[in-house]
Parts: C-alpha cells; sequence; structure tokens
C-alpha cells in the first residue's frame, strides 16, 4: 500500500511538473484559476458564438417588458444563460445564479438569463418561476426563438461568460455549479 501512494505521488508531481514547466500557459493549473488576458485588437475579432468570439448583439424584452440588449452591458462581465422552467438542470443552477449576482452586482457583473420561451407551454410560467425562485437579475424573454438560433444553443442550460469587452470567454452546455461558475466570474476581466 505504501509503495502505490509513493507511486501515485510521484505520477501525480510529474504530472504537476509537466503542467507547469512544459505546457506553461496552456496547462491546467494555469488556466484554472488565472484572469484572462485582456484582448489589445478587438476590432480583429470575429463576432461568433464560441470563446474567443465577440458575442453576436441581440434586443429582447424583459419579463417586465423593458428592452434589454447586450451591447449595453459592454464594460461589464455577463452571464448570459440559456434556459426553460421546465429544465431540471435549469433549476438546479439558478440558486447559484442568484446567490452570485447578489454578490458580485457591485462589481461590474451582470446576469442575462435569457428564457427561451417559445419552448414553453405557457408564458405565464416564467413569471411564476422567477417570483417563486425570488430572481433579481435580469430575464429576457426569447418570445420568436430568434436569440435561441443566433447562439446555436442545442441543450438547456447553456451559459456563457463574456467579459467587460463582449468577448466570449467560456461557453458551457449543461449546469453549471456555484464553484464553477463563481472562478469563471473572477477570472473575466
Amino acid at each position: 500500500m505504501k509503495k502505490f501512494l509513493l507511486v501515485a505521488g510521484i505520477i501525480v508531481l510529474c504530472l504537476f511538473i509537466v503542467d507547469k514547466m512544459v505546457l506553461k500557459d496552456k496547462g491546467i493549473v494555469k488556466n484554472f484559476s488565472q484572469k484572462y488576458e485582456k484582448i489589445d485588437n478587438l476590432e480583429n475579432l470575429q463576432v461568433g458564438i464560441e470563446e474567443g468570439q465577440l458575442a453576436p448583439d441581440f434586443e429582447l424584452s424583459d419579463i417586465s417588458g423593458k428592452t434589454v440588449k447586450l451591447s449595453d452591458y459592454k464594460g461589464k462581465k455577463v452571464l448570459l444563460n440559456f434556459w426553460a422552467t421546465w429544465c431540471p438542470p435549469c433549476k438546479s443552477e439558478m440558486p447559484h445564479m442568484e446567490k452570485l449576482h447578489n454578490k458580485y452586482k457591485n462589481d461590474r457583473f451582470e446576469i442575462l438569463a435569457v428564457n427561451v420561451t417559445t419552448s414553453e407551454k405557457n408564458r405565464n410560467n416564467v413569471d411564476q418561476f422567477v417570483e417563486d425562485y425570488k430572481l433579481t437579475f435580469t430575464v429576457p424573454l426569447d418570445e420568436n426563438g430568434k436569440v435561441f438560433q443566433q447562439y446555436g444553443i442545442m441543450a438547456y442550460p447553456t451559459s456563457f461568460f463574456i467579459d467587460s469587452d463582449g468577448v466570449i470567454r467560456k461557453k458551457v452546455l449543461g449546469a453549471v455549479d456555484e464553484d464553477a461558475m463563481e472562478k469563471e466570474i473572477l477570472r473575466l476581466p
């Protein structure tokens, strides 16, 4: 048993050394917790839905009828989340999103939780969901599915972590737990 633990420890140490010395900036340890670097030549970036591209702008109305444009949030870090009320993983991450919204809202951080209303049985389900979960972040309604298609959403939930310059830094299909969500928020410049 002692030999096994010693061998396992040596392997982990070797992997750590390779990660830090050989892989450097591309290594797991570096990319796990370090802030993303600011991008200098934003004008050279393409607009798209992949990491490293400028997030496509959109205009929707939120649950109270107020117009919401992604471009209005330039200068702020944004968690753009696509969800539906009937989606169990969406339900599980909403309390985490609310907690982090309250924790970081004074640090130029916003959450835009786009409800894909075309997938809902009833539009009133969205209002009830927001009330039940006591959500205070912005909930735009994609009532015709245009933004859903624009962002190529294949699964609920899907999250885009967008930096203050409008660049997508991380795209996540499926639910994100609170720790992972917070780490991504803190990495955004």
